[in-house]
């Protein structure tokens, strides 16, 4: 199924929802978003570490540093 047919899936699903249930569908969707955006951060925090790369933070410390 392409990304178009589960936004219409997910439309069609919603229609028939009554306001609260879309809120309580909003918040578990939410709730999705943060968990996966830890983990996100935590395997590319790994893999900085991993290959002995410079991360973000660093480099703007860097920058800050030697003005």
């Amino acid at each position: 199924m392409g990304m178009f047919d589960q936004f219409k899936a997910a439309q069609n699903m919603m229609k028939n929802m009554d306001p609260d249930q879309l809120k309580e569908l909003m918040a578990q969707a939410k709730e999705s978003q943060a968990m996966l955006n830890k983990e996100i951060k935590k395997v590319v925090e790994e893999e900085i570490e991993r290959r002995g790369l410079i991360s973000r933070e660093e480099v703007l410390r860097l920058i800050t540093e030697s003005r």
